[in-house]
C-alpha cells in the first residue's frame, strides 16, 4: 500500500485501541487455535511465549500474576521457571475444559485433545447456529459458521443474501456498513469510491474523536492526531478503571482496560469470572448475547467489526494484524499496535 494513502487499519489500531480487535475477537476463533493455544490464561497482554495475546516475552510476564494462575489451577510451583509453569498450565486448562465437553482425556497427548476440544466447541457453536455438525471436519464447520454470521449481519443492516456467493455477500455487508458509518459521521458518499470513503470516515471518526477529547486539531497532520487521541483514549480508560500507566506499552494498557470491561459485561450478564480467563468470558458472552459484545466494541472503535474471513486473533498475537472477522484474522500480516499510520497493520479491520 502506497505511503500517501491512509490504511484504514489505522481505525482499528487508534480508535480500537487494539483492544477491541486484538482481546475481544481472539474470543471468535478460540477453538480454532493451535492446541498449544486452546484457553491459554492471559496475563494482560504479556502473553504466553508467542501464544498469548500480548507481545509473548516470557521477561514482561508479572511473576505474581504468573503464580496467582497457578495457585488457582492446583499447579506447584516450586523450583519451576516461567516456561515450566506455563507450560503446565497450558495443559491443566485444556484437560479442564475437554472434561467440561465430556471430552476423555486419559492417554491422549496435548495435540489429540487440543484438536478434539476445537471439534466439540465448534460442533456446539454450529448446533447454535441451526447448523448440521454430523460428519464434518473442522475447515468445513468453520466456513459454515463464518458464512452463517456473515449473513446475519447482512440481515441485520438489510442487505439481501440471496443468490450470492460468500466473496460478493462480504463485499455488500462492508460496503454497507462503511456507508452507514459514512452518514453517522456526516461523510458523503456519492460518486466516490469506496477507498476515498474509508479515507473519509477514518479523517471524520479521528477529528470527532479529538474534539470530545479536547485535543486541538488545526494544522495537525491526520496520522499524528490520530497517535494523540489513541494516547488520550489509553490513559483515560486506564484512570478509569484504576489501572497504573507507568513503564507499560500502549499494547498492554489496552488489554488490561478490555480485561476489566469484559469483565464487567460478564457481571452484568450474570456470567460467573471466577476462575476463568477474558477468552472465556468473551465466548460466553458471544453466545449468550453477541449484541451486548458488538456494543462494547463499538463503543471503542468504528463499528466496523465482522467484515473479513476469518474471525480474528489479535494484534501480537500468533497471527498478528491483517483481515479478520470482526478484528484481525489468521491470515493476515503481522501489525505494529504501537503505530499510527498507514504502515499500521496494513490489512487490519477486515477491510
Amino acid at each position: 500500500m502506497k505511503k500517501s494513502v491512509i490504511s484504514f487499519a489505522v481505525a482499528g489500531t487508534v480508535l480500537l485501541g487494539g483492544y477491541a480487535a486484538s482481546s475481544a475477537f481472539a474470543a471468535g476463533d478460540a477453538e480454532t487455535s493451535t492446541s498449544a493455544d486452546v484457553k491459554a490464561p492471559n496475563f494482560g497482554g504479556k502473553g504466553f511465549g508467542n501464544k498469548g495475546h500480548g507481545k509473548g516475552e516470557f521477561f514482561e510476564i508479572n511473576s505474581a500474576e504468573l503464580l496467582a494462575k497457578a495457585k488457582e489451577l492446583g499447579i506447584k510451583t516450586s523450583g519451576k521457571t516461567a516456561p515450566e509453569i506455563m507450560e503446565e498450565m497450558r495443559t491443566a486448562v485444556l484437560q479442564k475444559e475437554a472434561k467440561e465437553l465430556g471430552i476423555k482425556t486419559s492417554g491422549k497427548d496435548t495435540e489429540t485433545l487440543g484438536q478434539e476440544v476445537r471439534l466439540a466447541k465448534l460442533k456446539e457453536r454450529a448446533e447454535k447456529l441451526g447448523i448440521s455438525a454430523a460428519d464434518k471436519d473442522e475447515q468445513t464447520l468453520r466456513n459454515e459458521i463464518e458464512l452463517a454470521q456473515l449473513k446475519k449481519k447482512a440481515e441485520k443492516l438489510g442487505v439481501a443474501t440471496d443468490n450470492k456467493d460468500e466473496q460478493t455477500l462480504r463485499q455488500d455487508v462492508m460496503t454497507a456498513v462503511l456507508n452507514k458509518k459514512a452518514k453517522e459521521l456526516g461523510v458523503s458518499t456519492s460518486g466516490k469510491d469506496q477507498q476515498t470513503i474509508k479515507q473519509e470516515v477514518f479523517t471524520a471518526a479521528i477529528n470527532k474523536e479529538a474534539k470530545e477529547l479536547g485535543i486541538t486539531t488545526s494544522g495537525k497532520d491526520i496520522r499524528e492526531l490520530a497517535k494523540e487521541v489513541r494516547i488520550a483514549k489509553v490513559k483515560a480508560d486506564a484512570k478509569k478503571y484504576s489501572i497504573t500507566v507507568d513503564g507499560k506499552t500502549l499494547q498492554q494498557i489496552d488489554t488490561e482496560v478490555m480485561d476489566k470491561k469484559v469483565a464487567a459485561l460478564a457481571k452484568e450478564l450474570n456470567i460467573s469470572t471466577s476462575g476463568k480467563t477474558t477468552r472465556d468470558l468473551l465466548e460466553e458472552i458471544r453466545d449468550k448475547n453477541p449484541d451486548k459484545l458488538e456494543e462494547l466494541l463499538d463503543k471503542d472503535g468504528l463499528g466496523l467489526g465482522g467484515l473479513g474471513k476469518g474471525f480474528g486473533k489479535g494484534f501480537g498475537g500468533p497471527h498478528g494484524g491483517g483481515k479478520g472477522h470482526g478484528g484481525p484474522g489468521k491470515d493476515g500480516r503481522a501489525g505494529n499496535p504501537e503505530q499510527a499510520g498507514p504502515e499500521a497493520a496494513p490489512e487490519g479491520m477486515g477491510i
